[in-house]
């Protein structure tokens, strides 16, 4: 059982470094399918522009529910505060929570933001977060773009927010953070590639889990 879980692991990180090569190569050395026939203006391919986070994704913010809540049994929904529970992709639940308050969805992509302000998972399923996370869904439905692009722009922990003691960040100001965006053809050109790979990391993960 040990061996398979170690193989399936080296396989996830070898398709998480697949994706992760193929949106630097298209996006960040801008060596994209057609970049031969590209204007680049001030750094920028001719029709990619700047927008803000805000505009590209909807957020919602978590809220903590009290704690009488909570509880480790299984009852209500997996619940997520911070980054206690997160994995090299996936949330791992520990804690459940009978109050839903603010909701992320199967496939939402989970934010830290408090300290460390910025780190990245994702839920495979249902579950309530509270006020260390934010959830984001991509309004035009390219999650997986959204992932790695996001992965890119917090290169580093806590790169946005404020506070004397520790980072944290608002909504307002993880709203008005610029990305630069490609035109949307390029965007499910990729799509077409990262999103089963992105299958096959969930097939992996839930087989991991079984396997334990």
């Amino acid at each position: 059982y040990d061996d398979l879980i170690e193989n399936n692991r080296r396989r996830m990180a070898l398709l998480e470094e697949s994706a992760r090569l193929l949106y630097r190569e298209w996006f960040v050395r801008l060596r994209f399918p057609g970049h031969e026939h590209t204007r680049i203006v001030d750094g920028v391919p001719e029709g990619w522009e700047k927008r803000t986070l805000g505009k590209l994704v909807d957020i919602t913010m978590g809220q903590s529910p009290e704690s009488k809540y909570y509880n480790d049994f299984g009852e209500g929904l997996p619940f997520h505060q911070g980054v206690a529970d997160f994995g090299d992709r996936f949330v791992n639940h520990r804690i459940y929570c009978t109050a839903p308050n603010r909701i992320a969805e199967s496939g939402a992509i989970l934010c830290s933001v408090r300290a460390p302000v910025g780190r990245l998972n994702v839920t495979l399923d249902k579950i309530i977060i509270g006020r260390g996370l934010a959830a984001l869904q991509s309004r035009s439905g390219n999650q997986s773009f959204l992932f790695q692009q996001l992965l890119t722009y917090f290169f580093k922990e806590d790169l946005i927010g404020t506070g004397a003691i520790f980072a944290s960040v608002t909504k307002k100001e993880f709203e008005d953070q610029q990305l630069l965006n490609p035109p949307q053809k390029l965007i499910r050109a990729y799509e077409e590639v990262s999103r089963p790979i992105d299958e096959q990391l969930r097939v992996l993960f839930l087989q991991n889990q079984k396997l334990r």
